[in-house]
């Protein structure tokens, strides 16, 4: 890719460095610390938020090449056939900083976007297929859900050509929706007919 396009950065040098970390799902970057990483692409559809990605665009269907993030952070809504959210009350609660004593009250989460289980499952099938276009080999996924509506078994059955490797409990209260049970998942490709080799 040329510089100046998504996926590089130039190097004091001026070379171009490979960014190789997508986060599929950006939103308002609530899940991280540092919100604007230069290792970091940030990709969403939403025009509305105030935390703008660094382009705008589908994870169902991304501009990227073949085969090029070693990392992928998904964290798609998690329920569905929500109310048309407010982005104008949620600037305000930002801005006056309510969210530190209703951390879910004003916050986007997507949820008003598919309106039934049917089309959120179609998109969350749909992306992971795009990942597996995007994802090298030995590559990482990552991915948060929360079982508010639709359970974990049930959301593994859409990663049907991937690996799980991990899967950690989220306990804090500000991650996690009422009584209901957030994971993050970490999966790795099958690798149909491949055998990584381990040592050289």
């Amino acid at each position: 890719m040329l510089a100046g396009l998504p996926g590089t950065k130039t190097g004091k040098t001026g070379g171009n460095n490979q960014v190789d970390i997508l986060d599929a799902t950006a939103g308002n970057r609530t899940m991280w610390q540092t919100k604007n990483s230069e290792n970091i692409i940030y990709i969403d559809i939403q025009k509305q938020l105030w935390v703008k990605p660094t382009i705008y665009a589908s994870n169902e269907q991304t501009p990227f090449r073949d085969k090029q993030f070693h990392t992928i952070f998904y964290d798609p809504p998690h329920d569905y056939g929500d109310k048309p959210f407010d982005f104008n009350m949620g600037k305000v609660a930002v801005h006056k900083q309510w969210l530190r004593k209703k951390p879910f009250g004003h916050t986007y989460y997507g949820w008003d976007i598919y309106k039934t289980k049917r089309e959120l499952i179609a998109h969350i099938w749909r992306a992971q297929k795009e990942f597996q276009r995007i994802l090298r080999d030995d590559g990482l996924l990552w991915v948060k859900w929360c079982e508010i509506r639709l359970s974990l078994k049930r959301l593994l059955n859409i990663f049907a050509d991937w690996r799980l490797l991990m899967k950690i409990h989220v306990k804090s209260p500000t991650q996690t929706w009422g009584n209901k049970q957030t994971y993050w998942l970490l999966f790795e490709k099958k690798l149909k007919g491949k055998q990584k080799q381990l040592f050289t």
